[in-house]
This record gives C-alpha cells, sequence and structure tokens, in this order.
C-alpha cells in the first residue's frame, strides 16, 4: 500500500509519546513492505528521512491554538492540496493526532483515517479533566466554564480564549471526527470515554495500542539502584504529580533510602519543586525539567521502580510499557490505558487512582519486594510487551484496519 501520515509534529521534534508512537508504526509498516510517506509541519517546505521514513515538511498551521478551528483547518488543508497533488493516489491518508484530523475532515478524503491520541473532540480541554481532578462528566458543556483545569489555571485573558473553545470550536471538533469513517484508538477506556459523548456507531473503529521501540527489546535486561523510583511525563496536575509528592512525603518518614526522580516540564512544575522543598524533601527528589527522548531509556534502566499516578484517563501512557519492556516494576492509577495492559500483581502494580494513601502502600510494596519477585515481574512485563505491542504486530493491526478503507 502507499500510505499518507499526518502529524504536527514529527521526529526528531516530538511533543509526546504520540509522535514517538507514529514513527513507530510508519517505521514497522514500511518494513511490511509498504510505502509510507510523512506529512509534518515547520517554517517551510523541506525534505528530509529519517530512520529511513520519507518526511515532507509543509508550512502548516498545526502547532498553534486558533481561535477560529476551521479557518485555520480549512488553511492548512488548501496548503497541503497545494503541494501534495497526488493524495488521490494513496490507498490511506492518516491523520495522526487532534489537529492534524481537523485538517483531513476539510478534504473530505473517503480513505482517510484519523487516530485519536486525546479527548479534544468531545471536549474543550484535551485531557477532559476538572480543576479538583473529577473526571466525570470531565470537561463537557457550558456549565463548566470554571471548573476545567485548563480554563481554571489560566488567566483572565487566556480564559476568554480557552471558553470559547467551548462555544464554538467544540462543536466544530465534533463534526470533524463524525465524519470520518475510520477512527482509530489507542486504548478501550478511551474509547468508552468518547463513545459516552458523541456518536460513533457510523463508523469503522478499532482498538490499537501504541508499539514499543525496537531499541526497548534489543537490550538484555539491567539492574538498577535499589530504591530508585522514577515519574516521566507532564508535570502538572492532571498526571497526578501532586498525588505522587504527597505519598512520597508519608513514604520517607519510614523509608531512609529510596529516592524519587521527577522528569519532565509542564505548568506545575515550579510550583511542585518547591512545594516540594517546603516538605522537606529536597534531598529525597530529584527534578529534572527535561530529557531528550533518546536518554529517557538510560533513565528507566536506572531505576528500579516507574510510577504513573495519573488522574486522568490516560489513553495509552507510553512510558509505562517503556518501563515494563526494560523490566521494571511499573506502578499505575487504575483507569486508562495502563489499567487494561497491567495484569495486576503479575505485571505491574495498580493503586486506586487519586488516593495518597494506596499509592503510598503500593511503593512500599514494590520497594519491600525481594529479587525473585521483583526479576519475576520485571520478565513478565517485558514479556507481554514483547509478545503484544513489538512493532511489527502493531503495524500488522494498522495493515489489517486499512484494508477496510475503500
Amino acid at each position: 500500500m502507499k500510505i499518507l501520515f499526518l502529524s504536527a509534529h514529527y521526529p526528531p521534534e516530538a511533543k509526546g509519546g504520540g509522535e514517538i508512537s507514529t514513527h513507530i508504526i510508519a517505521q514497522g509498516l514500511q518494513a511490511r513492505g509498504h510505502i509510507v510517506t510523512v506529512i509534518t509541519s515547520g517554517p517551510k517546505q523541506n525534505e528530509r528521512h529519517t530512520d529511513g521514513i520519507r518526511v515532507i515538511t509543509l508550512p502548516l498551521d498545526l502547532k498553534g491554538k486558533p481561535l477560529f478551528e476551521r479557518m485555520a483547518s480549512k488553511k492548512s488543508a488548501n496548503i497541503l492540496r497545494k503541494h501534495i497533488k497526488d493524495l488521490a493516489s494513496y490507498d490511506v491518508v492518516h491523520a495522526h493526532d487532534f489537529r492534524t484530523s481537523l485538517m483531513v475532515a476539510q478534504l473530505n478524503l473517503k480513505n482517510a483515517v484519523v487516530t485519536a491520541r486525546d479527548y479534544a473532540q468531545i471536549s474543550g480541554c484535551t485531557n477532559n479533566i476538572q480543576a479538583n481532578g473529577s473526571i466525570d462528566p470531565g470537561c463537557q458543556g457550558i456549565h463548566e466554564f470554571y471548573t476545567c483545569h485548563r480554563i481554571a489555571e489560566a488567566s483572565f485573558v487566556r480564559k476568554i480564549f480557552r471558553m470559547w473553545q467551548y462555544m464554538y470550536n467544540r462543536k466544530f471538533r465534533k463534526q470533524a471526527f463524525s465524519q470520518s469513517p475510520y477512527q482509530i484508538f489507542i486504548s478501550g477506556a478511551q474509547q468508552k470515554v468518547i463513545a459516552t459523548h458523541q456518536d460513533i456507531s457510523h463508523q469503522h473503529t478499532a482498538v490499537i495500542y501504541n508499539p514499543i521501540a525496537a531499541e526497548y527489546l534489543a537490550e538484555p535486561l539491567s539492574k538498577a539502584k535499589a530504591g530508585n523510583v522514577l515519574y516521566i511525563g507532564r508535570v502538572e496536575m492532571y498526571k497526578g504529580v501532586l498525588v505522587l509528592l504527597k505519598a512520597w512525603k508519608e513514604l520517607i518518614k519510614t523509608n531512609q533510602t529510596a529516592h524519587l526522580t521527577i522528569a519532565g516540564n509542564g505548568a506545575q512544575y515550579e510550583e511542585y519543586e518547591n512545594l516540594a522543598a517546603t516538605m522537606g524533601m529536597q534531598y529525597r527528589i530529584t527534578f529534572i525539567p527535561h530529557i531528550p527522548y533518546h536518554r529517557l531509556k538510560s533513565l528507566i534502566n536506572n531505576s528500579e521502580i516507574l510510577v504513573a499516578p495519573h488522574l486522568w484517563v490516560e489513553p495509552f501512557g507510553r512510558t509505562v510499557i517503556e518501563g515494563m519492556s526494560r523490566g521494571k516494576i511499573v506502578i499505575a492509577a487504575n483507569v486508562g490505558g495502563p489499567a487494561e495492559i497491567i495484569k495486576q500483581g503479575k505485571t505491574g502494580l495498580l493503586f486506586q487512582r487519586g488516593s495518597v494513601d494506596e499509592l503510598k502502600k503500593t511503593l512500599e510494596r514494590a520497594l519491600s519486594m525481594n529479587h525473585f519477585d521483583k526479576k519475576e515481574m520485571g520478565v513478565a512485563a517485558r514479556d507481554y510487551v514483547r509478545d503484544n505491542l513489538n512493532m511489527d504486530k502493531i503495524a500488522e493491526q494498522h495493515e489489517e484496519f486499512y484494508a477496510k478503507v475503500k
């Protein structure tokens, strides 16, 4: 097949795990004999190859947060048409994120596939979570202007902009995604949330998990320093970092050796770093504001436990499978994609979402496990990722889904 991928960001530039997943899927499809071309956004038109994948950069308006999303999407669609004149020659045109999905909706292509990686299509907020941490009903209606966490955290001027996303853009988003005949979700939990607020019964849909990078499976497992605990991700409320800090404060009252590393940036980075110091934990926590993707594996290798304390319904959680693939004890909240992937007590540990006490107890359990039990759980986790989330298997699942496209 001749396949066109659309992605607002693309490696080596990556905003999050979504772009990494898109690249691995492209590699997997190409390894299976398909021809994959990627269109991404940039300041000007150019062409390059990333790990053998042809990448074309076009001046598309996909990285900002436009006030009028319909207008911006039409503009980008016209630019795409202008530069890529053979769109009809592709068997599949696959939009891999929210912005490109809005753009491709303007093209009225019968062979268009969209992948939802968050909740933007149903919500004024990509995370669909309220400022108090509630996910039910999330940020769905006008009456939640001041309870949506993205509105609550904004300055007065930005509040007005974000409210507009409810009144105007949210309706457009639903329409754009509804008209796509083919949609992929990255977990059953994510699909369920979206289906609760948007009719997807007329679409061809599938749940296809994100793949692990081959390099995570290529190296033998390495032994880390006992007591090293790692969090990787956005340092923000919806990721549950505050829950982790509170649990860690209680844990270190009796544990004198464990050390926590928080790697990532975000809206609450300085606030949480200062809070950790105020709690007297500055010597038991290391904050790292930015880690390039190519260094993450080394950071994971040096850790014994990886924790994902998310409050939102995490659509997938790339760091979860990366930790599992390296044989680490992965602790995650019991909602979203991680709760589907982790088999409690066998390939990882789950705790009650938002519970400081449950997270503390789960961390204590992981830290006190004997060497044999840790190794057994780590190997089982790695085996699961290797057997179910390897690049070729996930590419094959996309291949099977594409076969439905007419």
